[in-house]
């Protein structure tokens, strides 16, 4: 049995497989097994994986031929033996050391959930950015790195994101609870996340960045979400029935609304064709957020007032109304962010004439050294000259005393 298993689902994927690969391969862990589910991939995906897998025997190559990277996942979750269970998507990067730390993080402090830190990487510019947002614990004790989430319920759901790379799995807390894959295109994470968040007994956080999230990839889910627009409202819906299922409806219902109505106004936001933004904000005034329970609960336990307005909106505004309301709210967050960056290119021009102001002061400095030491070498030079001279002379006396007596 090893020690990890590293699941990643493949569905055309040739332009980033091979890197994505050498990083899972790289791992300083080396008992490893590596599950690719092949999920109707049209490209050389399938090749990249045969070629690998005859190089390297840790990695195994399944079908799956329903599609989504849910039933991609749960096949791979089905395969895997390790004790300790990875998720990685096709387009990601793991850090060498991700396995290790994580591991000896979790089996040190007996967690069934090991929760780290994770950056972006820009696939147009390589801009390797910290994720803030996927690792919020202000609202834990400074010195709690391992928690249990039924005695600290009120933001386990919206703190730390629902994403499984992030995160590594204790296998046996997974099969365990039958956490499982729901069978949806986009968001399928959301349901195995979060019922692992509110059902692990023990959480353990690691302060470190161990993962590489690729953006601006145009072939990823989130880049065409608007084919599947509402598969985070159904996930959404599943983790609402499974909370009240099990009795923490209650427990979890303040950080489940505030991750929920987060949800909502982000999948508006990057809703890509007025069909797909019309789709959702149709289906939640038509009776999604009270679905939800953002229609009638009490919404001042939302992370901010912004929160509250833009659900009010969603709730009470024409479609066309709540469009312009987005799109004012984007351009003054942009414009905000725009003044932010001409302010750091102001700051970051003072600092450059301050560089070349140190510059020249350095290039007067090692002028002014160069002529010290030009003048140290003249006064040695004429140092020993003298000394030469007094020790000689009295040689030359004695010399001719010598002669005399002779």
């Amino acid at each position: 049995m090893p020690r990890a298993s590293i699941i990643i689902p493949c569905y055309n994927a040739e332009k980033y497989l091979s890197d994505t690969l050498r990083s899972a391969q790289s791992q300083t862990e080396r008992d490893i097994e590596i599950i690719c589910a092949d999920n109707n991939s049209t490209d050389s995906t399938r090749d990249i994986l045969e070629k690998a897998a005859q190089e390297d025997s840790r990695i195994r190559i399944l079908e799956e031929k329903t599609p989504g990277e849910g039933p991609a996942r749960q096949a791979g979750l089905a395969a895997a033996t390790g004790t300790w269970l990875y998720f990685l998507d096709a387009d990601d990067l793991m850090e060498p050391q991700l396995l290790e730390r994580a591991i000896a993080t979790g089996e040190g402090k007996d967690a069934d959930l090991v929760i780290f830190r994770t950056c972006t990487l820009n696939d147009k510019t390589g801009e390797v950015m910290p994720i803030g947002y996927s690792y919020l614990r202000d609202w834990l004790p400074q010195d709690m790195d391992v928690f249990d989430p039924h005695e600290w319920p009120k933001r386990i759901l919206n703190s730390f994101q629902n994403w499984v790379h992030n995160k590594l799995f204790r296998a046996s807390f997974v099969h365990e609870h039958n956490l499982a894959f729901q069978p949806v295109h986009r968001t399928a994470d959301l349901l195995f996340t979060c019922r692992a968040l509110t059902e692990a007994h023990r959480i353990v956080l690691l302060d470190e960045f161990l993962h590489r999230y690729r953006i601006n990839n145009a072939n990823s889910a989130m880049a065409t979400s608007d084919s599947y627009p509402l598969d985070f409202y159904e996930a959404l819906i599943a983790l609402r029935d499974t909370l009240k299922e099990q009795g923490t409806w209650d427990l979890y219902h303040d950080s489940y609304i505030s991750w929920a109505a987060i949800s909502v106004i982000a999948n508006l936001e990057t809703a890509r064709s007025l069909e797909g933004f019309t789709t959702i904000a149709d289906r939640m005034k038509q009776g999604g957020l009270r679905e939800l329970d953002l229609a009638d609960a009490d919404i001042s336990s939302l992370e901010s007032p912004w929160h509250q307005q833009r659900i009010q909106d969603i709730l009470h505004l024409p479609l066309t109304e709540l469009v312009f309301a987005h799109y004012a709210d984007l351009k003054i967050r942009r414009d905000g962010c725009e003044d932010h960056a001409s302010r750091l290119r102001m700051e970051n021009a003072d600092l450059r004439a301050e560089i070349e102001g140190l510059k020249d002061r350095i290039s007067e400095l090692e002028h002014e050294i160069e002529l010290r030491n030009k003048a140290i070498e003249g006064f040695e030079d004429s140092t020993s000259f003298k000394i030469g001279r007094c020790i000689t002379a009295p040689a030359r006396g004695l010399r001719d005393r010598m002669q005399k007596r002779r």
